[in-house]
Protein backbone atom coordinates (compact mmCIF):
# COMPACT_ATOMS: atom_id res chain seq x y z
CA UNK A 1 0.00 0.00 0.00
CA UNK A 2 1.42 3.36 -1.00
CA UNK A 3 2.46 5.52 1.91
CA UNK A 4 0.86 8.65 0.40
CA UNK A 5 -2.58 6.99 0.47
CA UNK A 6 -2.26 6.36 4.20
CA UNK A 7 -0.80 9.82 4.80
CA UNK A 8 -3.70 11.44 2.97
CA UNK A 9 -6.29 9.53 5.06
CA UNK A 10 -4.55 10.51 8.29
CA UNK A 11 -4.42 14.15 7.22
CA UNK A 12 -8.16 14.16 6.45
CA UNK A 13 -9.17 12.88 9.89
CA UNK A 14 -6.65 15.21 11.54
CA UNK A 15 -8.69 18.12 10.16
CA UNK A 16 -12.05 16.73 11.33
CA UNK A 17 -13.99 17.31 14.53
CA UNK A 18 -16.00 14.39 15.91
CA UNK A 19 -14.13 11.56 14.19
CA UNK A 20 -14.32 8.18 15.99
CA UNK A 21 -11.39 5.75 15.91
CA UNK A 22 -12.09 2.43 17.62
CA UNK A 23 -10.08 -0.69 18.28
CA UNK A 24 -11.32 -3.58 16.14
CA UNK A 25 -11.01 -6.42 18.63
CA UNK A 26 -14.21 -8.50 18.60
CA UNK A 27 -16.35 -5.78 17.07
CA UNK A 28 -18.58 -5.97 13.98
CA UNK A 29 -16.73 -3.99 11.34
CA UNK A 30 -18.81 -1.74 9.04
CA UNK A 31 -17.42 0.35 6.20
CA UNK A 32 -19.78 3.16 5.14
CA UNK A 33 -19.38 4.64 1.68
CA UNK A 34 -20.80 7.67 -0.04
CA UNK A 35 -20.02 6.91 -3.72
CA UNK A 36 -18.81 10.39 -4.59
CA UNK A 37 -15.98 12.61 -3.44
CA UNK A 38 -15.22 13.39 0.19
CA UNK A 39 -16.08 17.05 -0.48
CA UNK A 40 -19.58 16.08 -1.65
CA UNK A 41 -20.23 13.14 0.66
CA UNK A 42 -19.38 14.88 3.90
CA UNK A 43 -22.41 17.17 3.44
CA UNK A 44 -24.74 14.15 3.34
CA UNK A 45 -26.66 13.86 6.60
CA UNK A 46 -27.35 10.14 6.18
CA UNK A 47 -23.62 9.51 6.45
CA UNK A 48 -23.47 11.49 9.70
CA UNK A 49 -26.55 9.76 11.10
CA UNK A 50 -25.32 6.21 10.53
CA UNK A 51 -21.71 7.00 11.46
CA UNK A 52 -22.77 8.22 14.88
CA UNK A 53 -25.50 5.62 15.36
CA UNK A 54 -23.19 2.69 14.61
CA UNK A 55 -20.23 4.01 16.56
CA UNK A 56 -22.48 4.59 19.57
CA UNK A 57 -22.94 0.80 19.66
CA UNK A 58 -20.14 -0.64 21.83
CA UNK A 59 -19.74 -3.82 19.76
CA UNK A 60 -19.63 -2.07 16.36
CA UNK A 61 -16.96 -0.04 14.61
CA UNK A 62 -17.95 2.14 11.63
CA UNK A 63 -15.44 3.76 9.28
CA UNK A 64 -15.76 5.72 6.00
CA UNK A 65 -14.54 5.79 2.46
CA UNK A 66 -15.43 7.76 -0.67
CA UNK A 67 -15.00 7.66 -4.44
CA UNK A 68 -12.12 9.86 -5.53
CA UNK A 69 -11.55 9.54 -9.31
CA UNK A 70 -8.11 11.11 -9.02
CA UNK A 71 -7.08 8.27 -6.67
CA UNK A 72 -8.60 5.43 -8.69
CA UNK A 73 -5.19 3.83 -9.30
CA UNK A 74 -4.32 3.77 -5.60
CA UNK A 75 -5.58 1.28 -3.00
CA UNK A 76 -9.02 1.99 -1.55
CA UNK A 77 -8.78 2.32 2.21
CA UNK A 78 -10.91 3.54 5.10
CA UNK A 79 -10.12 6.93 6.60
CA UNK A 80 -10.10 5.92 10.26
CA UNK A 81 -7.84 2.84 10.32
CA UNK A 82 -6.57 2.87 6.71
CA UNK A 83 -7.76 -0.71 6.09
CA UNK A 84 -8.97 -2.29 2.87
CA UNK A 85 -12.72 -2.94 2.30
CA UNK A 86 -12.26 -6.73 2.24
CA UNK A 87 -11.17 -6.58 5.89
CA UNK A 88 -14.65 -5.41 6.96
CA UNK A 89 -17.71 -7.57 7.68
CA UNK A 90 -20.16 -5.17 6.05
CA UNK A 91 -19.63 -2.68 3.24
CA UNK A 92 -22.60 -0.27 3.19
CA UNK A 93 -23.41 2.33 0.52
CA UNK A 94 -25.93 5.17 0.48
CA UNK A 95 -27.28 6.59 -2.80
CA UNK A 96 -28.90 10.00 -2.98
CA UNK A 97 -28.38 10.53 -6.72
CA UNK A 98 -28.70 8.16 -9.63
CA UNK A 99 -25.56 9.41 -11.38
CA UNK A 100 -23.49 7.97 -8.50
CA UNK A 101 -24.52 4.46 -9.59
CA UNK A 102 -21.86 4.32 -12.28
CA UNK A 103 -19.10 4.68 -9.66
CA UNK A 104 -19.95 1.34 -8.02
CA UNK A 105 -18.03 -0.96 -10.41
CA UNK A 106 -14.97 1.28 -10.13
CA UNK A 107 -15.08 1.20 -6.33
CA UNK A 108 -15.40 -2.59 -6.29
CA UNK A 109 -12.52 -3.02 -8.72
CA UNK A 110 -10.39 -0.56 -6.76
CA UNK A 111 -11.10 -2.63 -3.65
CA UNK A 112 -10.33 -5.91 -5.44
CA UNK A 113 -13.80 -7.33 -4.72
CA UNK A 114 -15.83 -9.34 -7.30
CA UNK A 115 -18.45 -7.18 -8.99
CA UNK A 116 -21.36 -9.61 -8.94
CA UNK A 117 -23.11 -10.64 -5.73
CA UNK A 118 -23.55 -14.22 -6.97
CA UNK A 119 -19.76 -14.61 -7.32
CA UNK A 120 -18.88 -13.60 -3.75
CA UNK A 121 -18.51 -16.16 -0.96
CA UNK A 122 -17.88 -15.96 2.79
CA UNK A 123 -14.41 -14.49 2.27
CA UNK A 124 -15.90 -11.18 1.12
CA UNK A 125 -17.88 -8.58 3.08
CA UNK A 126 -21.63 -8.34 2.65
CA UNK A 127 -22.47 -5.44 0.35
CA UNK A 128 -25.52 -3.50 1.56
CA UNK A 129 -27.12 -0.46 -0.08
CA UNK A 130 -29.73 2.10 0.87
CA UNK A 131 -30.76 5.70 0.30
CA UNK A 132 -33.58 7.47 -1.52
CA UNK A 133 -32.48 6.82 -5.10
CA UNK A 134 -31.93 3.08 -4.80
CA UNK A 135 -34.97 2.68 -2.53
CA UNK A 136 -37.17 4.02 -5.31
CA UNK A 137 -35.79 1.62 -7.93
CA UNK A 138 -33.11 -0.88 -6.84
CA UNK A 139 -32.99 -2.78 -10.12
CA UNK A 140 -30.11 -1.02 -11.94
CA UNK A 141 -27.77 -1.91 -9.04
CA UNK A 142 -29.43 -5.14 -7.87
CA UNK A 143 -26.81 -7.49 -9.32
CA UNK A 144 -23.97 -5.77 -7.43
CA UNK A 145 -25.46 -5.88 -3.92
CA UNK A 146 -26.29 -8.67 -1.50
CA UNK A 147 -29.14 -6.70 0.08
CA UNK A 148 -30.83 -3.34 -0.31
CA UNK A 149 -32.72 -1.60 2.49
CA UNK A 150 -35.87 -0.03 1.06
CA UNK A 151 -36.75 3.26 2.73
CA UNK A 152 -35.51 4.71 6.00
CA UNK A 153 -33.04 2.29 7.56
CA UNK A 154 -32.45 3.62 11.07
CA UNK A 155 -34.81 1.34 12.97
CA UNK A 156 -34.17 -1.81 10.99
CA UNK A 157 -30.42 -1.37 11.23
CA UNK A 158 -30.47 -0.85 14.98
CA UNK A 159 -33.15 -3.39 15.85
CA UNK A 160 -32.69 -6.16 13.28
CA UNK A 161 -29.71 -6.07 10.94
CA UNK A 162 -26.87 -5.30 13.36
CA UNK A 163 -28.00 -8.01 15.83
CA UNK A 164 -28.40 -10.46 12.94
CA UNK A 165 -24.95 -9.76 11.50
CA UNK A 166 -23.36 -10.07 14.93
CA UNK A 167 -25.11 -13.37 15.59
CA UNK A 168 -24.32 -14.85 12.18
CA UNK A 169 -20.67 -13.75 11.80
CA UNK A 170 -18.89 -16.59 10.06
CA UNK A 171 -22.09 -18.32 8.93
CA UNK A 172 -22.44 -19.47 5.30
CA UNK A 173 -23.27 -16.52 3.07
CA UNK A 174 -26.44 -18.15 1.75
CA UNK A 175 -27.79 -18.58 5.28
CA UNK A 176 -27.15 -14.92 6.06
CA UNK A 177 -28.92 -13.84 2.87
CA UNK A 178 -31.91 -16.06 3.67
CA UNK A 179 -32.12 -14.58 7.16
CA UNK A 180 -32.04 -11.02 5.79
CA UNK A 181 -34.65 -12.00 3.20
CA UNK A 182 -37.10 -12.60 6.07
CA UNK A 183 -36.75 -9.08 7.47
CA UNK A 184 -39.44 -6.62 6.29
CA UNK A 185 -38.00 -3.84 4.18
CA UNK A 186 -34.92 -5.78 3.05
CA UNK A 187 -34.60 -6.65 -0.63
CA UNK A 188 -32.26 -9.56 -1.38
CA UNK A 189 -32.03 -9.62 -5.20
CA UNK A 190 -30.61 -13.15 -5.44
CA UNK A 191 -33.61 -14.53 -3.53
CA UNK A 192 -36.35 -12.32 -4.94
CA UNK A 193 -38.00 -14.26 -7.74
CA UNK A 194 -40.56 -13.08 -10.26
CA UNK A 195 -43.96 -13.04 -8.62
CA UNK A 196 -42.56 -12.43 -5.13
CA UNK A 197 -44.40 -9.78 -3.10
CA UNK A 198 -43.06 -6.25 -3.46
CA UNK A 199 -40.78 -5.10 -0.64
CA UNK A 200 -42.58 -2.67 1.65
CA UNK A 201 -40.86 0.67 2.13
CA UNK A 202 -39.80 1.48 5.70
CA UNK A 203 -40.34 4.79 7.47
CA UNK A 204 -39.50 6.01 10.96
CA UNK A 205 -42.39 7.27 13.07
CA UNK A 206 -40.42 9.20 15.69
CA UNK A 207 -37.56 11.27 14.26
CA UNK A 208 -36.27 12.10 17.73
CA UNK A 209 -35.16 8.51 18.30
CA UNK A 210 -32.42 8.94 15.71
CA UNK A 211 -31.38 12.62 15.58
CA UNK A 212 -30.14 13.59 12.13
CA UNK A 213 -27.47 16.27 12.24
CA UNK A 214 -23.81 16.97 11.54
CA UNK A 215 -21.83 14.87 13.99
CA UNK A 216 -18.60 15.30 12.06
CA UNK A 217 -17.29 18.71 11.07
CA UNK A 218 -14.75 19.60 8.43
CA UNK A 219 -14.03 22.72 6.44
CA UNK A 220 -13.41 20.53 3.38
CA UNK A 221 -17.00 20.16 2.24
CA UNK A 222 -19.72 22.25 0.62
CA UNK A 223 -21.47 23.10 3.90
CA UNK A 224 -18.36 23.06 6.05
CA UNK A 225 -19.30 26.21 7.94
CA UNK A 226 -22.69 24.85 8.97
CA UNK A 227 -24.07 22.58 11.64
CA UNK A 228 -27.09 21.06 9.89
CA UNK A 229 -30.12 19.60 11.66
CA UNK A 230 -33.10 17.86 10.10
CA UNK A 231 -36.30 19.42 11.46
CA UNK A 232 -38.78 17.53 9.29
CA UNK A 233 -38.89 14.60 6.90
CA UNK A 234 -41.36 13.89 4.16
CA UNK A 235 -43.63 16.35 2.42
CA UNK A 236 -47.39 16.22 2.06
CA UNK A 237 -47.69 18.82 -0.68
CA UNK A 238 -47.97 16.18 -3.38
CA UNK A 239 -45.95 17.84 -6.15
CA UNK A 240 -46.40 15.35 -8.95
CA UNK A 241 -42.81 15.54 -10.18
CA UNK A 242 -41.19 15.03 -6.76
CA UNK A 243 -40.07 11.50 -5.92
CA UNK A 244 -39.03 12.49 -2.39
CA UNK A 245 -42.53 13.76 -1.74
CA UNK A 246 -43.88 10.24 -2.27
CA UNK A 247 -41.16 7.91 -0.98
CA UNK A 248 -40.80 9.87 2.28
CA UNK A 249 -44.49 9.92 3.17
CA UNK A 250 -46.03 10.60 5.60
CA UNK A 251 -44.66 14.04 6.52
CA UNK A 252 -43.19 14.10 10.03
CA UNK A 253 -41.83 16.98 12.07
CA UNK A 254 -39.41 17.19 14.95
CA UNK A 255 -41.06 18.79 18.01
CA UNK A 256 -39.92 22.34 18.67
CA UNK A 257 -38.36 21.43 22.02
CA UNK A 258 -36.20 18.74 20.38
CA UNK A 259 -35.21 21.01 17.50
CA UNK A 260 -34.06 23.68 19.94
CA UNK A 261 -32.05 21.12 21.91
CA UNK A 262 -30.29 20.10 18.68
CA UNK A 263 -29.62 23.77 17.93
CA UNK A 264 -27.99 24.13 21.36
CA UNK A 265 -25.81 21.11 20.66
CA UNK A 266 -24.82 22.53 17.29
CA UNK A 267 -23.92 25.91 18.76
CA UNK A 268 -21.15 24.24 20.73
CA UNK A 269 -19.19 23.80 17.50
CA UNK A 270 -20.70 26.18 14.95
CA UNK A 271 -22.44 29.55 15.07
CA UNK A 272 -24.27 28.97 11.80
CA UNK A 273 -27.09 26.38 11.94
CA UNK A 274 -28.59 24.93 8.77
CA UNK A 275 -32.23 23.85 8.93
CA UNK A 276 -32.95 20.90 6.66
CA UNK A 277 -36.32 19.62 5.48
CA UNK A 278 -38.21 19.29 2.18
CA UNK A 279 -39.61 22.80 2.77
CA UNK A 280 -38.31 24.62 5.85
CA UNK A 281 -41.09 27.20 5.66
CA UNK A 282 -43.68 24.40 6.07
CA UNK A 283 -42.35 23.51 9.53
CA UNK A 284 -45.22 24.13 11.96
CA UNK A 285 -43.17 26.19 14.40
CA UNK A 286 -40.74 27.81 12.00
CA UNK A 287 -41.26 31.40 13.18
CA UNK A 288 -40.87 30.39 16.83
CA UNK A 289 -37.79 28.34 16.00
CA UNK A 290 -36.23 31.16 13.99
CA UNK A 291 -36.84 33.74 16.72
CA UNK A 292 -35.46 31.45 19.44
CA UNK A 293 -32.39 30.66 17.35
CA UNK A 294 -31.67 34.34 16.84
CA UNK A 295 -32.18 35.01 20.55
CA UNK A 296 -29.55 32.36 21.29
CA UNK A 297 -27.09 33.90 18.88
CA UNK A 298 -27.44 31.41 16.04
CA UNK A 299 -27.08 32.39 12.42
CA UNK A 300 -29.72 30.65 10.32
CA UNK A 301 -29.35 28.93 6.97
CA UNK A 302 -32.24 27.14 5.26
CA UNK A 303 -32.28 24.36 2.68
CA UNK A 304 -35.50 25.13 0.79
CA UNK A 305 -38.54 27.37 1.02
CA UNK A 306 -42.06 27.51 -0.35
CA UNK A 307 -43.42 30.94 -1.19
CA UNK A 308 -46.97 30.12 -0.07
CA UNK A 309 -45.83 29.23 3.47
CA UNK A 310 -42.95 31.67 3.74
CA UNK A 311 -43.27 34.30 6.47
CA UNK A 312 -41.68 37.71 6.78
CA UNK A 313 -40.43 36.68 10.21
CA UNK A 314 -38.35 33.89 8.69
CA UNK A 315 -36.98 36.04 5.86
CA UNK A 316 -35.98 38.74 8.36
CA UNK A 317 -34.27 36.19 10.63
CA UNK A 318 -32.37 34.66 7.72
CA UNK A 319 -31.32 38.08 6.43
CA UNK A 320 -30.12 39.15 9.89
CA UNK A 321 -28.05 35.95 10.00
CA UNK A 322 -25.95 37.15 7.11
CA UNK A 323 -27.60 35.08 4.38
CA UNK A 324 -27.11 36.83 1.07
CA UNK A 325 -29.45 34.84 -1.16
CA UNK A 326 -33.13 33.95 -1.03
CA UNK A 327 -34.01 30.82 -3.02
CA UNK A 328 -37.58 30.15 -4.11
CA UNK A 329 -38.81 27.41 -6.46
CA UNK A 330 -41.84 28.31 -8.59
CA UNK A 331 -40.98 25.23 -10.76
CA UNK A 332 -43.22 26.53 -13.58
CA UNK A 333 -43.88 29.98 -15.00
CA UNK A 334 -47.65 29.81 -15.45
CA UNK A 335 -50.25 29.16 -12.81
CA UNK A 336 -51.86 26.67 -15.22
CA UNK A 337 -48.74 24.52 -15.30
CA UNK A 338 -48.27 24.84 -11.54
CA UNK A 339 -51.70 23.25 -11.16
CA UNK A 340 -50.66 20.46 -13.51
CA UNK A 341 -47.57 19.68 -11.44
CA UNK A 342 -49.58 20.26 -8.23
CA UNK A 343 -47.51 23.14 -6.95
CA UNK A 344 -50.28 25.74 -7.07
CA UNK A 345 -48.43 28.78 -5.78
CA UNK A 346 -49.84 32.02 -7.10
CA UNK A 347 -47.77 34.76 -8.69
CA UNK A 348 -48.75 36.94 -5.73
CA UNK A 349 -47.29 34.41 -3.26
CA UNK A 350 -44.04 34.31 -5.20
CA UNK A 351 -43.75 38.06 -5.73
CA UNK A 352 -44.39 38.69 -2.04
CA UNK A 353 -41.25 36.65 -1.33
CA UNK A 354 -39.38 38.75 -3.89
CA UNK A 355 -40.57 41.92 -2.13
CA UNK A 356 -39.26 40.63 1.21
CA UNK A 357 -35.90 39.88 -0.41
CA UNK A 358 -35.80 43.54 -1.49
CA UNK A 359 -37.02 44.86 1.85
CA UNK A 360 -34.33 43.03 3.82
CA UNK A 361 -31.64 43.94 1.31
CA UNK A 362 -30.58 40.47 0.28
CA UNK A 363 -27.96 40.51 -2.45
CA UNK A 364 -29.29 37.74 -4.67
CA UNK A 365 -32.50 36.02 -5.64
CA UNK A 366 -32.49 32.49 -7.05
CA UNK A 367 -35.54 31.09 -8.80
CA UNK A 368 -35.77 27.39 -9.60
CA UNK A 369 -37.80 26.22 -12.59
CA UNK A 370 -38.10 22.96 -14.48
CA UNK A 371 -38.28 22.70 -18.24
CA UNK A 372 -40.11 19.88 -20.01
CA UNK A 373 -43.02 19.29 -17.64
CA UNK A 374 -45.90 17.21 -19.02
CA UNK A 375 -48.31 19.42 -21.07
CA UNK A 376 -45.73 22.24 -21.17
CA UNK A 377 -45.92 24.52 -24.21
CA UNK A 378 -44.04 27.53 -25.46
CA UNK A 379 -46.53 29.77 -23.65
CA UNK A 380 -45.44 28.29 -20.31
CA UNK A 381 -41.82 29.14 -21.12
CA UNK A 382 -42.88 32.67 -22.07
CA UNK A 383 -44.62 32.84 -18.69
CA UNK A 384 -41.26 32.25 -16.99
CA UNK A 385 -39.86 35.28 -18.82
CA UNK A 386 -42.85 37.40 -17.85
CA UNK A 387 -42.65 36.32 -14.21
CA UNK A 388 -38.94 37.12 -14.05
CA UNK A 389 -39.66 40.51 -15.65
CA UNK A 390 -42.10 41.26 -12.82
CA UNK A 391 -39.58 40.04 -10.24
CA UNK A 392 -36.91 42.27 -11.79
CA UNK A 393 -39.23 45.25 -11.40
CA UNK A 394 -39.17 44.64 -7.63
CA UNK A 395 -35.67 43.29 -7.02
CA UNK A 396 -32.92 45.32 -8.69
CA UNK A 397 -29.96 43.29 -7.47
CA UNK A 398 -28.65 39.97 -8.78
CA UNK A 399 -31.23 37.47 -10.07
CA UNK A 400 -30.36 34.01 -11.35
CA UNK A 401 -32.70 31.26 -12.47
CA UNK A 402 -32.15 27.55 -12.80
CA UNK A 403 -33.95 25.88 -15.69
CA UNK A 404 -33.46 22.17 -14.94
CA UNK A 405 -34.83 19.48 -17.26
CA UNK A 406 -37.78 17.55 -15.82
CA UNK A 407 -37.02 13.85 -15.30
CA UNK A 408 -40.05 11.56 -14.68
CA UNK A 409 -39.26 9.54 -11.54
CA UNK A 410 -40.58 6.26 -10.06
CA UNK A 411 -43.42 6.26 -7.54
CA UNK A 412 -44.79 9.63 -8.68
CA UNK A 413 -47.93 10.37 -10.72
CA UNK A 414 -45.60 11.23 -13.61
CA UNK A 415 -43.79 7.86 -13.52
CA UNK A 416 -45.67 6.82 -16.67
CA UNK A 417 -44.89 10.00 -18.59
CA UNK A 418 -42.13 10.35 -21.19
CA UNK A 419 -39.20 12.68 -20.76
CA UNK A 420 -39.24 15.57 -23.22
CA UNK A 421 -36.72 15.19 -26.07
CA UNK A 422 -33.32 16.72 -25.39
CA UNK A 423 -33.61 19.01 -28.39
CA UNK A 424 -36.90 20.47 -27.13
CA UNK A 425 -35.44 21.13 -23.68
CA UNK A 426 -32.28 22.65 -25.14
CA UNK A 427 -34.24 25.08 -27.31
CA UNK A 428 -36.36 26.19 -24.36
CA UNK A 429 -33.32 26.71 -22.16
CA UNK A 430 -31.71 28.78 -24.91
CA UNK A 431 -34.89 30.83 -25.35
CA UNK A 432 -34.76 31.69 -21.66
CA UNK A 433 -31.10 32.69 -21.86
CA UNK A 434 -31.66 35.02 -24.79
CA UNK A 435 -34.89 36.49 -23.42
CA UNK A 436 -33.53 37.15 -19.93
CA UNK A 437 -30.06 38.40 -20.90
CA UNK A 438 -31.29 42.01 -21.46
CA UNK A 439 -32.64 41.96 -17.88
CA UNK A 440 -29.20 40.91 -16.59
CA UNK A 441 -30.59 37.61 -15.34
CA UNK A 442 -28.30 34.59 -15.43
CA UNK A 443 -29.82 31.29 -16.59
CA UNK A 444 -28.28 28.03 -15.49
CA UNK A 445 -29.50 24.53 -16.17
CA UNK A 446 -28.25 20.99 -16.40
CA UNK A 447 -27.57 19.81 -19.92
CA UNK A 448 -30.56 17.80 -21.20
CA UNK A 449 -28.26 14.96 -22.29
CA UNK A 450 -27.03 14.59 -18.69
CA UNK A 451 -30.59 14.70 -17.33
CA UNK A 452 -31.56 12.02 -19.84
CA UNK A 453 -28.86 9.70 -18.47
CA UNK A 454 -30.17 10.38 -14.96
CA UNK A 455 -33.59 9.35 -16.24
CA UNK A 456 -32.18 6.15 -17.72
CA UNK A 457 -30.70 5.16 -14.36
CA UNK A 458 -33.83 6.20 -12.43
CA UNK A 459 -36.18 4.21 -14.71
CA UNK A 460 -33.88 1.34 -15.69
CA UNK A 461 -33.71 -2.36 -14.88
CA UNK A 462 -31.06 -5.04 -14.33
CA UNK A 463 -29.81 -4.77 -17.89
CA UNK A 464 -27.98 -1.60 -16.85
CA UNK A 465 -25.60 -3.37 -14.44
CA UNK A 466 -23.52 -5.01 -17.22
CA UNK A 467 -23.54 -1.66 -19.03
CA UNK A 468 -22.02 0.08 -16.01
CA UNK A 469 -19.57 -2.79 -15.51
CA UNK A 470 -18.35 -2.38 -19.11
CA UNK A 471 -17.40 1.28 -18.69
CA UNK A 472 -13.70 1.88 -19.34
CA UNK A 473 -13.54 5.05 -17.26
CA UNK A 474 -15.94 7.03 -15.04
CA UNK A 475 -18.13 9.84 -16.30
CA UNK A 476 -21.33 10.53 -18.15
CA UNK A 477 -19.77 10.34 -21.61
CA UNK A 478 -18.39 6.88 -20.81
CA UNK A 479 -21.81 5.74 -19.59
CA UNK A 480 -23.48 7.04 -22.74
CA UNK A 481 -20.88 5.23 -24.88
CA UNK A 482 -21.39 2.02 -22.91
CA UNK A 483 -25.15 2.26 -23.45
CA UNK A 484 -24.65 2.63 -27.18
CA UNK A 485 -22.17 -0.26 -27.27
CA UNK A 486 -24.73 -2.47 -25.53
CA UNK A 487 -27.36 -1.55 -28.11
CA UNK A 488 -29.53 0.60 -25.85
CA UNK A 489 -30.97 3.99 -26.74
CA UNK A 490 -31.91 6.31 -23.86
CA UNK A 491 -35.41 6.62 -25.35
CA UNK A 492 -36.03 2.95 -24.49
CA UNK A 493 -36.02 3.93 -20.82
CA UNK A 494 -37.42 7.47 -21.16
CA UNK A 495 -40.49 6.60 -23.22
CA UNK A 496 -44.09 6.93 -22.05
CA UNK A 497 -45.39 3.86 -20.18
CA UNK A 498 -48.90 2.47 -20.11
CA UNK A 499 -50.55 2.62 -16.69
CA UNK A 500 -51.12 -1.16 -16.73
CA UNK A 501 -47.53 -1.90 -17.80
CA UNK A 502 -45.08 -3.73 -15.52
CA UNK A 503 -42.46 -1.27 -14.25
CA UNK A 504 -38.95 -2.22 -13.06
CA UNK A 505 -39.58 -0.53 -9.72
CA UNK A 506 -42.68 -2.61 -9.02
CA UNK A 507 -40.41 -4.68 -6.75
CA UNK A 508 -40.89 -1.81 -4.26
CA UNK A 509 -44.15 -1.07 -2.48
CA UNK A 510 -43.85 2.61 -1.61
CA UNK A 511 -47.05 2.48 0.42
CA UNK A 512 -48.83 4.81 -1.98
CA UNK A 513 -51.62 2.99 -3.78
CA UNK A 514 -51.13 2.78 -7.58
CA UNK A 515 -54.77 3.80 -7.94
CA UNK A 516 -53.96 7.07 -6.17
CA UNK A 517 -51.03 7.79 -8.50
CA UNK A 518 -53.26 7.08 -11.50
CA UNK A 519 -55.92 9.42 -10.13
CA UNK A 520 -53.32 12.16 -9.73
CA UNK A 521 -52.12 11.56 -13.28
CA UNK A 522 -55.67 11.93 -14.62
CA UNK A 523 -56.15 15.15 -12.64
CA UNK A 524 -52.83 16.46 -13.96
CA UNK A 525 -53.83 15.79 -17.55
CA UNK A 526 -57.11 17.60 -16.86
CA UNK A 527 -55.20 20.61 -15.51
CA UNK A 528 -56.45 20.14 -11.95
CA UNK A 529 -54.51 20.51 -8.72
CA UNK A 530 -54.30 17.40 -6.56
CA UNK A 531 -54.49 16.21 -2.99
CA UNK A 532 -52.26 17.26 -0.12
CA UNK A 533 -51.64 15.65 3.25
CA UNK A 534 -53.57 17.25 6.15
CA UNK A 535 -51.59 20.10 7.66
CA UNK A 536 -52.24 18.89 11.22
CA UNK A 537 -50.40 15.62 10.67
CA UNK A 538 -53.46 13.41 11.09
CA UNK A 539 -53.88 10.39 8.88
CA UNK A 540 -56.24 10.45 5.93
CA UNK A 541 -57.43 7.78 3.53
CA UNK A 542 -56.23 9.36 0.29
CA UNK A 543 -52.95 7.73 -0.75
CA UNK A 544 -52.81 4.72 1.59
CA UNK A 545 -49.47 5.34 3.31
CA UNK A 546 -50.69 6.18 6.80
CA UNK A 547 -51.72 3.35 9.13
CA UNK A 548 -54.98 3.76 10.99
CA UNK A 549 -53.29 4.90 14.21
CA UNK A 550 -50.94 7.43 12.63
CA UNK A 551 -50.67 11.08 13.63
CA UNK A 552 -47.80 13.22 14.83
CA UNK A 553 -46.27 11.90 18.07
CA UNK A 554 -47.99 13.16 21.21
CA UNK A 555 -45.12 15.48 22.05
CA UNK A 556 -45.49 17.27 18.71
CA UNK A 557 -49.25 17.58 19.18
CA UNK A 558 -48.79 19.06 22.65
CA UNK A 559 -46.24 21.56 21.37
CA UNK A 560 -48.57 22.54 18.56
CA UNK A 561 -51.43 23.09 20.99
CA UNK A 562 -49.24 25.26 23.24
CA UNK A 563 -48.36 27.46 20.29
CA UNK A 564 -51.99 28.01 19.24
Amino acid sequence: MQWRTIARAKEIIRQEEGVVVKEWGGRLRVLFTYPDTYFTGMSNLALHLFYRMLNDMPDVVCERTFWEPSLADEPLISLESQRRPQEFDIWAFTFSFEMDYTNVPFLLRQAGIPLWAEERDESWPLLIAGGPAISANPEPLALFFDAIVIGEGEEILADSLIPLWQEMRGAPRREVLEAMHQIPGVYVPLLHSEGSPAVKRLWVRDLTRFPTANFLHTANTEFGGLHQIEIARGCGRGCRFCMAGYIYRPPRQVPLESALAWVEEGLRSRKRIGLVSPAVSDYLWIDDLALEMRRRGAEISVSSLRADSLSETLVKAVAESGTRTLTVAPEAGSERLRRVINKPQSDEDLLRAVEWARKYRLRSLKLYFMVGHPTETGKDIEAIVEFVRRARGIFRRNIAINATPFVPKPHTPFQWEAMAPAEVIRKRQEYLRKSLAPMRVKVRGERPELSALQGVLARGDRRLAPVMASMKKPGTRAFRNALEAAGFAPEEFLRQRETDEHLPWDVVDSGVRPSFLKLELRRARAGKAGYQCPADGKRCLACGVCPMDWAFPEKAKNDRASMA
